[in-house]
């Protein structure tokens, strides 16, 4: 594959940055006698199970001394996995049986003869499907929900070491990547062959390249890969002491086009990765230090590193980025918390401001202000509108000011043991009691506010709908209104919706609130959401899957580039479905389980379709810009959007939310 040389410096991910994430111990067990090859998460990370050489398996609650399981494989573990949301547990051994566990009890449940002598296994990003490769270079997807093999590809290339099997976060690319960096990717829907490439450094001449690493984010479109170059030194060996020289890589590739976009030299050879938390970060440890490293991929900086007492041998982040696993050559698992070294960051409880609210009314001139401040940073004095702050050492603080009538401005100065200042406006309406009438402006103090705005009605293949660019613009501009930067896509292909979905999860890093909202064709195949593009020939379920974008990839999305900030993701999707999709298809959509601090807004409710409308928007967006544009909670939003649709539209459609929100917000 030919390189791009891309204008960045090449950087020593050796140095130290301020911690913006830092790893803390949380605890150790032992998981037995032998070298951990691998370990995984439940979805919650309230479960964990380990895998030894010896082909022993255990299950235990995280936290707790003793395995609610132990299982013994003859054959060898290919791979555990936790699946349904967490309610069952998985087990693939290279003999090509498949056991499938209740959690909880551990009573087996399915156990399935697949292809024998495995050497690499996966699940893709749903887990629905089960990928497994054999010492025959074959590859089979197997569809864990029927219990029954989806398809099969025989790989012309021979791979004699693979080092990794994996998809990317859509799961519409599936990749087997050599040690020697021979890459090979297919569509896994159809099984199409779509490209294969050579991964290698190329930095030294005659050099060659050896593949230690590969992770995959699932929230990010790149797959790093650990690498080390092997070259002759300056002058050959004419000297008898000269030995090859080597150079460690950490390589970021983009998954649409193989290229090279990132490339960061690293002091030890990288041996094993686990990518997270967000997509700009990825822990790594080297066998040839007890050192675990968590770099910023970003920065090209390392921003924590904890030491192990024996040799590391695999490494594991769980689903919601909590808490990251190495396993040692000693049998013993280390956990680490991962934590976010926050900024000092202001709650107003008196008067009572919430994030996102921007004003407050009040009758009295003089106003006692009281606070608390959240964040890990040291704060040595607090001042507000000027003058010194009562402050205590759990952080709460409370201050007098004086209000003229009208529009006053409050601002709380924090500052730290190093004397940089961080400040806080919010503002106050003062109306005397004497005052006549009430005025409330809508200027708001909401911080930096992201969305992403997708409108499709003119459809190639299926019936064309009336008002979904009408929402889409109508939506569009109620969002600027109330500060958004709005990314706005009218009749989007499914090139156009993709590359919105990558640009828009490199845009919301550091938002506050991040919005996704789609009007158009939707649909559910198999328990997963679809949004269907404009240019989209879906004739069957299968196509729905590979021309489709799954609601799944832009969940994960926003889930991991704003994991702090508020996701809402409003889908008016349920228009009558005219796209054959035979029985595995439903009309409406599946209900999905929010992400913490997510929304997901649907227009009525699972399996139910929802009206165009017979005006210039549909009936869900038309009353939900309505309550936009009054000041009230983000749940008093769309509750009251509900009741209003359900009462124009006798009770036929019922819209719904799923959230689970880390506090009480306002847009206005």
């Amino acid at each position: 594959m030919k390189r791009i040389f891309l204008p960045l410096i090449i950087l020593s991910a050796k140095m130290i940055c301020a911690q913006d994430i830092y790893l803390t111990p949380l605890s150790k067990f032992s998981a037995g006698s032998k070298k951990i090859n691998s370990i995984s998460f439940s979805d919650d990370a309230q479960w964990i199970s380990v895998a030894d050489e010896k082909n022993n398996l255990t299950v235990r609650k995280v936290g707790e001394g003793t395995a609610a399981k132990q299982f013994a494989f003859s054959g060898g573990v290919a791979l555990h996995d936790f699946i349904e949301g967490g309610k069952k547990f998985l087990c693939l051994d290279k003999n090509g049986k498949l056991w499938t566990y209740e959690v909880g009890s551990f009573s087996e449940t399915v156990s399935t003869p697949l292809g024998p002598n495995i050497k690499e296994a996966c699940l893709d990003p749903t887990h629905q499907y089960l990928v497994s490769y054999n010492k025959e270079n074959q590859l089979e997807i197997f569809d864990l929900k029927v219990n029954m093999t989806f398809g099969r590809i025989e790989n012309q290339n021979q791979i004699k070491k693979a080092s990794f099997l994996g998809y990317d976060r859509f799961g519409q690319q599936l990749a087997l990547i050599s040690e020697i960096g021979d890459a090979y990717a297919w569509n896994p829907l159809n099984q199409k062959f779509l490209r294969q490439l050579k991964l290698k450094s190329g930095e030294f001449a005659n050099s060659s390249s050896v593949i230690h690493a590969v992770g995959v984010n699932s929230g990010g479109d790149r797959f790093l890969v650990g690498m080390q170059e092997v070259f002759l030194p300056k002058g050959g060996f004419s000297n008898q002491t000269a030995r090859l020289e080597r150079k460690n890589w950490l390589l970021s590739y983009d998954w649409a086009t193989g290229q090279e976009a990132k490339r960061v030299a690293t002091h030890y050879r990288i041996d094993g990765m686990a990518c997270g938390p967000g997509p700009n970060h990825v822990a790594y440890y080297s066998e040839d230090s007890k050192t675990i490293s968590l770099l910023n991929l970003e920065k090209v900086e390392t921003a924590s590193s904890v030491a192990v007492d024996e040799k590391p041998t695999c490494i594991s982040l769980s689903d919601e980025n909590q808490i990251l696993a190495v396993g040692t050559v000693a049998g013993n698992v280390y956990l680490y918390e991962v934590v976010r070294n926050d900024p000092a960051e202001v709650k107003i409880l008196n008067p009572s401001l919430n994030r996102n609210f921007g004003e407050q009314i009040v009758k009295d001139t003089k106003l006692k202000i009281e606070g608390e401040i959240n964040g890990n940073e040291k704060v040595s004095k607090v001042f507000v509108n000027g003058e010194p702050a009562q402050f205590d050492f759990i952080k709460s603080f409370s201050a007098d000011v004086n209000l003229t009538k009208g529009k006053n401005r409050v601002r709380v100065a924090i500052q730290n043991t190093q004397s940089v200042t961080t400040e806080k406006d919010f503002y106050i309406t003062c109306e005397p009691e004497n005052a006549q009438g009430k005025s409330i402006s809508n200027s708001g103090s909401g911080g930096k506010r992201m969305a992403l705005v997708i409108g499709n009605s003119n459809y190639a293949y299926g019936n064309k709908l009336i008002n979904t660019v009408n929402d889409a613009k109508a939506m569009a501009a109620s969002l600027k209104d109330l500060g958004f930067d709005v990314i706005s896509i009218l009749d989007g292909d499914y090139e156009k919706i993709k590359n919105a979905v990558f640009a828009f999860g490199d845009r919301i890093n550091d938002v506050d609130i991040s919005i996704f909202y789609y009007a158009g064709h939707g649909l559910e195949v198999d328990g997963t959401n679809y949004l269907i593009p404009v240019d989209a020939n879906i004739q069957s379920a299968l196509d729905v899957k590979q021309k489709a974008i799954p609601l799944t990839g832009v969940i994960r999305t926003m889930e991991f580039a704003n994991d702090e900030g508020l996701n809402m993701i409003i889908l008016d999707a349920c228009r009558n479905n005219p796209f054959p999709t035979g029985k595995r298809g439903g009309s409406g959509l599946a209900r999905v389980q929010a992400p913490s601090g997510t929304l997901i807004a649907y227009a009525t409710d699972p399996g139910s379709t929802a009206s165009d409308g017979e005006g210039t928007n549909g009936l869900y967006t038309g009353e939900l810009v309505k309550q936009l544009q009054i000041s009230q909670r983000i749940e008093d939003i769309f509750m009251n959007t509900r009741n209003a649709v359900e009462k124009k539209s006798n009770g036929s459609q019922r819209p719904w939310e799923e959230a689970r929100l880390k506090g009480v917000f306002y847009l206005k």
